[in-house]
C-alpha cells in the first residue's frame, strides 16, 4: 500500500473515531442532564416547590418539599419541581346543575377567580401534586359543584330567584372555605344563575295577578270614595231641603194668620184696652 494512501486511511479512522467519541460524550452528557443534574428557571410571578421523589405507590412517606425562586439546580431522577403561578387565575365550568330546597333544578355557569397564597405552595402540592390546569379540571371543579349545591339546597326556588345576591355570598362562604383547605385563595366568583322557564312562567302570572289585585284595589277605593262624595251631596241636600222646607212652614203660617184676622184687636177689663194690666 503507498505511504500517501496509509495515511489518509490513518487519518480517516482518527476522525471517525473522533466523531464516535464526540457523540458518546453528548449521549452521557444528555443522560446525564436529563437524569442526574438540570437548571430550571422560575421567572417572576411563579413560585416553584421542590420535592424529593420516593415511591409513587406510598403517598404516607413524608417527602422533603420546599419553595424555590430563581435558577434551580435540580437531579430528575431524584426530585421534581411543579411551578406555580402567583397571579390571579379564573376557572370556568359550563353548566353544572344544582337543586332547590323544594326541588327544582337550576343551572349554573361558575367563573372562579382565585390566587394561590404562596405560604402554602406547600400545602398545596402535597395535597395534590399537579399543576394549577390540572386542578381546575379535578379537585376545584368539585368543590365548586359542591358548594354551589350546598347553598342551593338552604334556598326554595322562590327565595333563590329573588335572593340572587344571597345565594352568591353564601357560595363564597363555602367555597372559600374548601379552597383555603389547599392554599387558595377565593377572590371571586359568579354564578351566571340560570332560571327554568316554568319559573319565569310562575313570576309572570304571579306579577300580573299582584298587578291585577291592585288595580281592583285602586278601583275599590275610587268607588268608596265616590259613595262617600254622593252621600255627603245628599246629606247636605237633605239639609238644605229641610231647612227650606221648615222657613216655609213658619213663613205659610204666619200668612194664615194674616189672611184669617179680621182686624180687630184684643181687648181687656171692663174698660176696652188694647193692653192688659199684667199687675191685675
Amino acid at each position: 500500500m503507498p505511504v500517501e494512501e496509509e495515511k489518509k486511511v490513518k487519518k480517516g479512522g482518527k476522525k471517525w473515531k473522533f466523531l464516535l467519541i464526540l457523540l458518546l460524550i453528548i449521549v452521557i452528557g444528555g443522560v446525564f442532564s436529563k437524569f442526574f443534574m438540570q437548571i430550571k428557571h422560575i421567572p417572576s410571578g411563579y413560585i416553584g416547590v421542590k420535592s424529593s421523589i420516593g415511591n409513587p405507590l406510598d403517598n404516607s412517606v413524608d417527602y422533603e418539599v420546599k419553595l424555590v425562586k430563581g435558577y434551580v439546580i435540580f437531579m430528575p431522577l431524584y426530585t421534581e419541581i411543579i411551578v406555580y403561578p402567583t397571579t390571579i387565575q379564573t376557572a370556568a365550568y359550563d353548566s353544572i346543575k344544582v337543586n332547590a330546597l323544594d326541588g327544582t333544578e337550576f343551572i349554573v355557569k361558575p367563573r372562579v377567580s382565585y390566587l394561590l397564597d404562596e405560604s402554602k405552595a406547600e400545602l398545596l402540592y402535597k395535597n395534590e401534586k399537579k399543576s394549577l390546569r390540572e386542578i381546575n379540571n379535578s379537585y376545584l371543579k368539585e368543590v365548586v359543584a359542591h358548594s354551589y349545591s350546598t347553598a342551593a339546597g338552604t334556598f326554595s326556588s322562590d327565595s333563590l330567584v329573588s335572593n340572587k345576591n344571597a345565594f352568591e355570598i353564601e357560595v363564597n362562604r363555602i367555597l372559600a372555605l374548601k379552597m383555603g383547605e389547599i392554599g387558595l385563595i377565593l377572590k371571586n366568583t359568579n354564578s351566571n344563575l340560570e332560571i327554568p322557564q316554568k319559573i319565569k312562567d310562575i313570576i309572570a302570572l304571579r306579577s300580573q295577578s299582584l298587578q291585577n289585585a291592585i288595580l281592583a284595589e285602586d278601583k275599590m277605593k275610587q268607588a268608596k270614595a265616590e259613595a262617600e262624595i254622593q252621600l255627603l251631596e245628599a246629606r247636605t241636600k237633605s239639609k238644605e231641603d229641610s231647612l227650606k222646607n221648615s222657613a216655609m212652614t213658619n213663613l205659610a203660617i204666619q200668612k194664615m194668620f194674616i189672611e184669617k184676622w179680621d182686624g180687630k184687636l184684643p181687648v181687656y177689663g171692663d174698660t176696652p184696652k188694647i193692653y192688659k194690666n199684667i199687675t191685675e
